[in-house]
């Protein structure tokens, strides 16, 4: 079995390794913010690692307390990183709180070995309890979150049992147990569990990386919903399913005379004109609704299981929508409009290219009548029913296939 000198050599060189990972990540992903923590907490167990592993047999009182206080104070910043990776206050006075209570507790208990020891193992435990149920309460769906509660549970699990021994020895029920065996053992499993914390963190931070970049993928930079290739995926994967009794409909649409807009106003009263439409319209959306900015001025609506006549009527509901709330730009207000080509398919021949051109038609047939309304690609047998819930005097009309 290892010597404590050696273990605690280990607990410092692991502590590097952890520090070179986090500083590596919070160099290289600045909005990483949590890594920071990580750290900081790797890095102050690097100093109790030192701290510890020249306190020589006997045990120095500055060597063991402060050694054992960085390590304490790593193990807070964990759990701080923890709740700032998950986006929840740090906690900071209460940590300091915590930390200077434990430090001052294992000075007021430092000439009693077997006393101090439950003390210790106790302040160690705190944080990593805290930090344990902090990620299953709250995270159980992040693997890397269980991972890293589990390993700390198992670290708390391991002080427990160093914890009893030296009560059953302070007590005088079991004098004359020997525990430097078994504490050498509890070391190596909190080095063991450390390790599997540290990459549990670690596998959260690469889901996050990997959830930002299909998010930035998938999602328009200005407006913030869905950009063109997230729309082409969910339509190509709604045409799939399409079929007997699983209808759906297109909406396509842009903004009337944007042009006019960003011409005489500028770009960034154009940028507040599709921001704030995108607003009007996410207010007239159900779950389950796919609204895309397919480029430009130009959007996309995705209504699965929906008819042609409940079409028309979210048609109506958007055009109206936007035509009472003009956009308020620099003390002035700007009215603005939509024109909108309503297609839908009850069909499994059907493709996306397809949808779209037939949308598209239906959306120059809008413009061409004068735009600020809708109109619908199909058979006239809907046509009584969309001119019916059209309040516009040239905005419903059916473009016949």
């Amino acid at each position: 079995m290892p010597d404590f000198f050696t273990l605690f050599v280990v607990v410092l060189l692991l502590s590097l390794s952890h520090c070179v990972l986090w500083g590596m990540l919070a160099y290289r992903y600045r909005d990483l913010h949590a890594a920071r923590y990580w750290l900081a907490g790797s890095a102050a167990g690097v100093v109790g690692g030192i701290a510890l592993s020249l306190q020589g047999q006997s045990g120095l009182l500055a060597n063991t307390v402060a050694g054992n206080g960085f390590i304490i104070l790593g193990f807070y910043l964990n759990w701080c990183g923890s709740r700032l990776f998950h986006g929840d206050t740090v906690q900071g006075v209460r940590t300091s709180i915590l930390v200077v209570i434990s430090i001052l507790v294992m000075l007021a208990t430092f000439h009693a070995w077997y006393g101090r020891n439950p003390v210790y193992t106790l302040a160690q435990s705190i944080p990593l309890a805290l930090a344990a149920s902090y990620l299953l309460r709250r995270h159980r769906r992040d693997l890397g979150a269980v991972f890293a509660a589990i390993a700390m549970g198992a670290g708390v699990l391991s002080h427990s049992v160093i914890a009893g021994g030296n009560l059953l020895i302070v007590t005088g029920i079991r004098p004359d147990l020997q525990l430097y065996q078994v504490a050498s053992i509890d070391l190596l499993v909190f080095l063991f569990a450390s390790v599997i914390w540290n990459f549990g963190f670690l596998l959260s931070a690469v889901e996050h990386l990997r959830s930002q970049v299909e998010r930035l993928a998938n999602q328009d930079e200005l407006t913030g919903i869905a950009n063109r290739r997230m729309f082409m995926t969910c339509l190509s994967r709604t045409c799939a399913h399409a079929g007997a009794g699983h209808n759906f409909s297109l909406l396509l649409f842009d903004l009337d005379r944007f042009k006019a807009i960003n011409d005489k106003h500028g770009h960034a009263a154009g940028d507040a004109a599709l921001k704030h439409v995108v607003e009007v319209i996410m207010g007239q959306l159900r779950n389950g609704e796919v609204f895309a900015r397919l480029g430009g001025d130009e959007f996309g609506l995705l209504l699965p299981q929906t008819s042609a006549h409940d079409a028309a009527t979210v048609a109506v509901r958007i055009v109206s929508a936007v035509q009472g709330t003009p956009v308020r730009w620099n003390a002035m207000r700007l009215p603005v409009t939509v024109s909108i080509g309503v297609v839908t398919q009850n069909q499994s021949s059907a493709t996306p290219e397809t949808l779209l051109e037939n949308a598209d038609s239906a959306l120059y047939e809008t413009k061409r009548r004068g735009r600020n309304g809708y109109t619908a690609f199909g058979s006239t047998s809907i046509a009584s029913n969309i001119i019916h819930l059209s309040d516009f005097s040239e905005s419903g009309s059916v473009l016949r296939s």
